[in-house]
């Protein structure tokens, strides 16, 4: 009888099912370089189940990287009606990042909406298909603990997600980016006085310009300025053939899904023709959506209910962008007098010239700031103050009295709370037109403001002005590297460019 018994061993024995964190952490150990051997000993799986999760690699990380699942679960089971609960999702981030709380009747009608939107006309959200939903993507988890965020950063995103991408990518593969609205000629109108009169700069404060800035971790590298405007063609870009940065418009000057998709194909063909892969961290917006068949870059999504927190943009770099255009929008004032002028062509060349002066040790706090650390990062870092940028002496000597209290940072953080696009899950047009619209505003900027045109200079007149450059210079101590630059510029203009 005893030899009928079924012996019991290792290759009958129950297959052990592992939660999404532990996949991460196994992923994580394979781009470290840990023996597969070693790693499937430890995890106490076979080596073709490892292999499984690692083919399996894209589709794990964008689940667990979007928070839509919850970490401990062991399967990502996918609903019939993909479409609707992409979108739904979708709307659930929108509504948390805004701190909406969602009840089940909304999200049931929510449910029901984007059904009869997609033609599912055979869909009910019933109490069943609503609590697979939930399950599925952990949302119960994710509203209680947006009611508990805690004020250190360590939630789930920041120790597990961030670390993986951390170990897998370089520092200089490694970019954050953002946007950021700008009044590009706002002025303190009421606090400006010339001696002896009042000043009246009249509409020097109604163009707005939406700025996308980005940089990687080491600051080594620096992406191009996409600056979005309002006027597709603006007077003053009349003979204008190219730009220091990227320019598009749309009717509110807003960053969207058009706008935003575009960007991000024209920075991944610039990654692969260098042969790089990289990352970019984006704010988990309505307008950033996830941009298909990308092969240099992987976008990652913020948490969305505490964003800010992680983005290195927002935590010094655009703030040292901005003063530093303040002060030669400032300067410029002061050097025009009543007769300032500023044109959207000014605003684009001012921007370009301040980014470039966007100090290294800046960006590398930044990043350090909201927890983007390496293992090789142990150098101190003290970034390059804004303190010496004082007009104050300057001014008084052009003839202009600056108000005592003004400040270059409280004047550069007028701007922080200008929207960079639409953010309401209320709105009903909000994915099917703000989003998508890229309709130009076609009247003038700043059609009745002088110095919208500028009449482009001839050849002599470029060569003229660059002799008058190398005389300056000559009185500096220059390195090899400018005076090579300035040789270069002077064969393009005397035997490239166009007359």
């Amino acid at each position: 009888m005893a030899s009928n018994v079924p012996s019991l061993s290792p290759a009958t024995r129950k297959k052990k099912s592992l939660s999404i964190k532990d996949k991460i952490d196994i992923m994580t150990a394979v781009e470290c370089g840990i023996q597969k051997s070693d790693i499937a000993a430890k995890y106490g799986i076979k080596k073709n189940s490892l292999s499984s999760i690692l083919k399996s690699k894209d589709r794990i990380l964008e689940a667990f990287e979007s928070l839509q699942f919850d970490p401990k679960r062991k399967r990502l089971r996918t609903a019939f009606y993909t479409d609707l609960e992409e979108e739904l999702v979708k709307w659930c981030r929108m509504a948390q990042g805004l701190n909406v709380t969602i009840s089940g009747p909304m999200l049931r009608l929510r449910a029901n909406n984007i059904a009869q939107k997609l033609g599912h006309s055979d869909f009910k959200c019933s109490n069943g298909w609503l609590d697979r939903f939930k399950s599925r993507y952990g949302l119960s988890f994710r509203l209680q603990r947006i009611l508990s965020v805690p004020a250190a950063p360590s939630n789930v995103w920041y120790q597990n997600i961030l670390p993986y991408y951390l170990k897998v990518y370089q520092p200089n593969d490694i970019f954050n980016m953002n946007e950021t609205g700008l009044f590009y000629q706002q002025l303190p109108i009421n606090s400006f006085a010339f001696k002896g009169e009042d000043c009246s700069v009249g509409k020097l404060n109604k163009d707005r310009i939406t700025v996308v800035v980005g940089t990687n971790m080491d600051a080594s590298e620096k992406l191009p300025l996409l600056v979005i405007g309002k006027n597709k063609t603006p007077p003053c870009f009349q003979g204008v053939k190219s730009l220091p940065v990227e320019y598009q418009a749309n009717a509110m000057a807003w960053i969207t899904l058009e706008v935003f998709e575009q960007w991000v194909c024209k920075l991944d063909r610039r990654f692969q023709a260098q042969e790089r892969r990289v990352v970019i961290f984006v704010d988990p917006f309505p307008v950033h959506p996830e941009v298909k068949h990308l092969k240099s870059i992987r976008l990652v999504f913020f948490p969305s209910f505490s964003c800010s927190r992680f983005s290195a943009m927002k935590h010094g770099i655009i703030k040292s962008l901005k003063i530093k255009y303040w002060y030669l929008l400032l300067k410029r004032f002061i050097e025009g007098g009543k007769e300032f002028k500023l044109s959207l062509l000014d605003a684009v060349d001012m921007l370009h010239l301040c980014w470039r002066a966007v100090p290294p040790e800046t960006i590398v706090k930044s990043y350090r700031e909201v927890g983007f650390r390496s293992q090789a990062d142990i150098l101190d870092v003290n970034p390059k103050t804004e303190s010496n940028l004082d007009l104050a002496e300057y001014a008084l000597a052009a003839g202009v009295e600056l108000p005592k209290s003004l400040s270059l940072e409280k004047y550069a953080a007028l701007n922080e709370d200008l929207h960079t696009c639409e953010m309401t899950p209320n709105s009903e047009s909000f994915w099917t037109k703000t989003c998508t619209t890229n309709e130009i505003y076609e009247e003038s900027e700043s059609d009745e403001f002088p110095g919208a045109e500028h009449p482009l200079p001839s050849k002599n007149e470029a060569l003229t002005a660059l002799s008058t450059l190398r005389r300056f210079l000559r009185s500096q101590d220059l390195n090899e590297s400018l005076h090579n630059s300035l040789a270069d510029l002077e064969n393009y203009i005397q035997f490239a460019a166009s007359t």
